[in-house]
């Protein structure tokens, strides 16, 4: 429905330029331009579709009605489009994302079809404008870690996983892992180690019992996670 109305605007932009007064020099003087594109990021623990909320900014002179459609692309690929307009949504739109068919990572907002024109058409905006903006859809990352003791060795063994829509389900994930000691309120960075096949091994010298727990960072398709703690 949102392309239909696209198509409509555009053919109603179209005869408007073709009947519209040839002084070129009124009609530039009306503008309109996106300012900022953005949405909100989200994270996903199932493969459902999610309605996502993108904004947009403008500034404009010369015009009083005006339709702003914006592609929303993942890779190069179109997912959705969004629609702002005088008549409604000046401000916010809601695009529909489904990541087990688009994938996690980064959205593109942009680039966008502006037309605008004032109450005559006797001023009149029909342009793409090239402003980019983007949100991000993470799967949800979850991390645990289990723990042995032999003499003052402690083994300290990762576990990490994400979900990927694309897999309906969690699987193995291998961030880059810290693992931690308690150091009276804080937490005190032991080691950073690359996890392979969603687990990650360190051992530690220490004759009393402490407490540890491991912890990843966000990236552009994942969160970050951190285990509960282990007292050995």
């Amino acid at each position: 429905m949102k392309f239909l109305k696209r198509a409509l605007v555009a053919s109603v932009a179209a005869l408007a330029l073709a009947i519209g007064p040839a002084v070129s020099a009124e009609a530039a003087s009306a503008k309109f331009d996106v300012t900022k594109l953005s949405g909100k990021n989200i994270v996903v623990s199932d493969w459902n579709c999610r309605n996502v909320d993108v904004y947009m900014s403008h500034k404009k002179s010369g015009v009083s009605e005006w339709d702003v459609y914006v592609d929303v692309t993942r890779k190069g690929g179109i997912v959705d489009g969004a629609i702002f307009s005088h008549a409604g949504n000046s401000k916010r739109d809601r695009v529909m994302v489904c990541p087990d068919w688009s994938g996690l990572g980064k959205y593109t907002l942009g680039p966008s079809d502006v037309y605008a024109n004032n109450k005559s058409y006797s001023k009149f905006v029909s342009r793409t404008d090239y402003t980019k903006g983007s949100f991000y859809v993470r799967g949800k990352a979850y991390a645990s870690l289990s723990s042995k003791r032999g003499g003052s060795t402690v083994t300290l063994t990762s576990s990490t996983k994400v979900y990927n829509p694309e897999k309906y389900g969690k699987v193995n994930y291998n961030p880059k892992v810290k693992f931690q000691v308690k150091s009276g309120s804080k937490w005190k960075t032991l080691k950073t180690a690359s996890a392979k096949k969603g687990k990650a091994v360190y051992k530690v010298k220490s004759k009393s019992k402490r407490y540890y727990r491991v912890t990843f960072s966000q990236v552009s398709w994942a969160t970050g996670a951190t285990s509960k703690s282990v007292k050995k």
